[in-house]
């Protein structure tokens, strides 16, 4: 009978035992599982998420950069011709630099290359040797690009200056530099500037402004 007794309490150890894998075990393990897949199909993910986080805020770290650059560049190339504030800069710059003479004309805008429109510029301008230089150091300066072509120097004799004595000696400050034949020079500048219009149809036709002496 204690055998029996045994026998039983065994055959219901086993079935105890067997149910707890089926129903607990089993389907614990089976599930896991599928969460170890998951997650490393998630961290797989990571990575690539933690680079294009990287990259966000680095990008935004150096927006007020990539602003500045663009702001610049429209400067540099606007999408319209922009002629009067060319003359306006154009005048200031004679002014400051003291050019007794200036004349700006410019043509109307050309299709160029890669959607951008050439605009020819003629100037000319009239002074001393520094002046000069320090013009042309100024206009090569402006935010707007534009291209020098060609720059022809001539020495002329100076222009009196109202109540000025006829003949008199030009003062130490009309110096020619390594030019000679006279204290004025007179500078021819053929120049390009561009513009990206979206219209060439409206570019305006040329026209000529002049800086009286200083």
């Amino acid at each position: 009978m204690k055998t029996k007794n045994l026998a039983v309490g065994g055959l219901i150890a086993v079935l105890t035992l067997a149910l707890w894998y089926n129903f607990l075990l089993k389907p614990s393990r089976s599930e896991a599982s599928k969460v170890k897949a998951e997650t490393a199909t998630e961290k797989a993910k990571l990575p690539p998420l933690e680079a294009q986080l990287a990259q966000a805020n680095n990008d935004a770290a150096h927006a007020s950069t990539f602003k500045a650059r663009l702001a610049a560049l429209k400067h540099a190339v606007p999408e319209t011709p922009e002629l009067a504030n060319f003359l306006r800069d154009a005048n200031g710059i004679a002014v400051a630099s003291g050019i007794q003479w200036q004349s700006v004309t410019h043509a109307p805008p050309t299709p160029g290359e890669a959607g951008t429109a050439s605009i020819a510029v003629g100037i000319q301008i009239k002074g001393t040797y520094e002046q000069v230089v320090d013009y042309l150091t100024r206009i090569s300066s402006l935010r707007r690009l534009l291209v020098l072509d060609n720059v022809q120097f001539t020495a002329t004799a100076a222009t009196a200056a109202p109540g000025a004595t006829p003949g008199a000696t030009p003062g130490a400050g009309e110096s020619t530099g390594p030019f000679s034949g006279g204290p004025v020079l007179s500078v021819t500048i053929a120049a390009r500037m561009f513009d990206t219009p979206t219209d060439l149809a409206l570019a305006t036709d040329g026209t000529a402004a002049t800086t009286p002496a200083a």
